[in-house]
């Protein structure tokens, strides 16, 4: 079944604005840069700016400056930047020559992903340009040819949208451009409407990939449904050889840290829980299998703190995807051992590492996740301080407010009626505190 994604809405239409910069000269470091690993963004500069052609059509200087804005903002918001280093540079040479609006779209890009973090930011000052961002995405969206390069285009910067949105807006403009880049996921696909999306054909399309991690990750943290219903197996036969594939590290891990073989995973347990199914002793054993057998996170970094806490993240997803299934999928309560085992290991982790962007900005869904399954209340108190942290610090993940709200209601209901808290708690209090 894939569930509607015809919005209704009607995009608006300003025209590109000449008076504003695609990108700031003054390019800032933002409040608290990866906490010290400045070497990778630094490296990562240098690599994108490497041998370019400038177009001697171009504004003067636009193009360096749009490459460094945007690799400011990589060198932010991903956990190995590194990695990502040759992708940054071939999105923005790709998209600043395919028009003046592609142009525009990806200087915008540039501009508030540079600007996040920093006190101009936390002024409030890029709220237009957010505005203007949301705009232009939204039109090309609606507009774009039937090509396969142009779709994959418009896809491309529906989900670099989307992740500034994620850092810096409310969570209503992600899901309004997570619901119009649907019909074009769905036309890059390949396949009959209707058709369920084999997750496993889309590991060696990043764009393809990028999107269904979005859709899943946000219908697992939201409890709400996916806008495609997505085809995966455990074990697999049918697709051992590509899954054997995505045993190494990508975009997905590099971005977010998130392993390919665990968003198998939660699409998996996703669907099990949409469909109203309770796994049997086995398939927890073979998921619990899973989990437990990812591999370490492959950094390129040296250094030993950025090692360190890449590997934290993940440990973090790992024990988050856990009480995922017991308390999600199999009905577990709060008070079950495995669900406080994995809780305990979880805010072990999160204790051994200091407040901060890194790790904290990589965690926000995770303690999201884990965050039903905690009992004690000093717990649920270094809870609240690391998701609240990341706002208060630099203005960015407002929406974690929203989250601690539901969770102060979710644990103050379990415990005035002196019982563990149930995964249903959750939307009823999503449904008390924010209506929906």
């Amino acid at each position: 079944m894939v569930i509607s994604t015809a919005s209704g809405h009607t995009n608006p239409q300003p025209t590109v604005d000449t008076k504003v910069p695609l990108v700031s000269n003054q390019l800032t470091d933002g409040t608290e840069q990866q906490n010290g690993p400045m070497n990778c963004e630094e490296r990562a500069v240098r690599v994108v700016r490497r041998e370019l052609v400038l177009d001697r059509t171009a504004e003067p200087n636009a193009l360096p400056f749009v490459l460094q804005g945007y690799v400011a903002w990589i060198g932010r918001v991903a956990l190995d930047p590194i990695k990502l280093q040759y992708t940054a540079r071939d999105f923005v040479l790709s998209h600043f020559g395919d028009g003046d609006e592609s142009r525009w779209i990806v200087g915008l890009i540039a501009n508030i992903g540079s600007r996040i973090g920093s006190m101009e930011f936390v002024g409030g000052e890029p709220n237009l340009m957010l505005s203007m961002l949301q705009a232009a995405v939204r039109r090309r969206l609606g507009s774009t040819s039937s090509k396969r390069a142009a779709l994959a285009k418009a896809l491309n910067s529906a989900i670099e949208a989307m992740l500034i949105h994620f850092h810096a807006s409310p969570l209503s403009e992600t899901v309004t451009l997570r619901q119009e880049a649907a019909p074009i996921f769905r036309q890059l696909y390949s396949a009959s409407p209707g058709a369920p999306i084999d997750l496993y054909s889309l590991i060696q399309h990043p764009c393809l990939w990028h999107y269904a991690f979005i859709d899943i990750l946000f219908g697992v943290a939201t409890d709400m449904p996916t806008l495609f219903r997505y085809e995966v197996s455990f074990p697999s036969h049918q697709h051992s050889t590509t899954y054997q594939g995505s045993q190494g590290d990508g975009i997905i891990q590099w971005l977010h840290g998130i392993p390919n073989q665990l968003l198998f995973v939660f699409a998996y347990m996703k669907l099990m829980r949409g469909d109203g199914l309770t796994p049997n002793d086995d398939t927890v054993a073979s998921l619990e299998r899973t989990i437990h057998e990812l591999p370490p996170f492959d950094g390129s970094s040296s250094n030993r703190f950025v090692s360190v806490i890449r590997s934290v993240v993940q440990e973090c997803w790992k024990q988050a995807a856990l009480i995922y299934l017991y308390m999600a999928v199999c009905g577990d309560s709060s008070a079950t051992p495995r669900v406080k085992e994995a809780c305990k290991r979880y805010m072990r982790l999160l204790n051994s590492t200091q407040p901060g962007r890194l790790p904290d900005e990589h965690l926000v869904l995770t303690l999201q996740l884990v965050s039903p399954a905690a009992q004690r209340q000093r717990d649920r108190a270094v809870i609240k301080q690391r998701a609240l942290g990341l706002y208060t610090r630099d203005r960015t993940h407002r929406e974690t407010t929203l989250f601690l709200f539901v969770m102060d209601d979710v644990w103050t209901r379990a415990d005035t009626e002196d019982r563990p808290v149930m995964w249903s708690d959750v939307a009823v209090s999503q449904k008390r505190i924010l209506g929906a």
